[in-house]
């Protein structure tokens, strides 16, 4: 990989991210409002043709508000690190089960718009931004599901809350 590459890859997940805070506080007016920057600032960091991004101070505001760190954990990825939300650590009320169907259903919304991209053997930048967010969508569940295995792990072990029904009754 060039540093070009890198630099490239680098710059688009960020701006990914970007583009995902900005969606999650209620778009670019209301990013405007909570931020102090203007509309024509918020949109720029919002275009993927320009190559603004969001101040640090306005990340941080943002990711408070809507209680996602998108940009923050973009940048940890970005060095191979993770963020670790301590008060999901010995969270009881997970289920594995549901964050496992929830990682299927991810990974085949992820799989089946990668291949409606690639259908006509060409995929277009609007392409590539959809299949990377639902990418960064299917990611963070892959790390609900490995935070649930490690609990079970840190905990020697957990019962399951299934039970097996015939002809309606228990």
């Amino acid at each position: 990989m060039t540093n070009e590459t890198l630099t490239n890859a680098w710059f688009h997940r960020l701006k990914a991210a970007t583009r995902m805070l900005i969606k999650l506080n209620g778009g670019i007016e209301a990013c405007a409002e909570l931020t102090s920057l203007s509309k024509s600032q918020i949109g720029r960091c919002n275009s993927d043709k320009d190559p603004d991004l969001l101040p640090t101070p306005s990340v941080i505001r943002l990711e408070a508000e809507c209680g996602n760190p998108v940009v923050t954990r973009a940048m940890a990825e970005l060095h191979g690190c993770q963020l670790v939300n301590p008060d999901e650590q010995g969270h009881d009320d997970r289920c594995l089960m549901r964050d496992n169907a929830e990682m299927q259903q991810r990974n085949s919304e992820f799989q089946s718009g990668l291949y409606s991209a690639a259908g006509d053997n060409v995929i277009t930048p609007n392409e590539a931004m959809r299949s990377l967010r639902d990418l960064q969508s299917l990611k963070q569940k892959i790390s609900d599901v490995e935070t649930g295995l490690t609990d079970v792990i840190a905990k020697g072990g957990q019962r399951g809350d299934l039970k097996l029904v015939y002809g309606g009754e228990q």
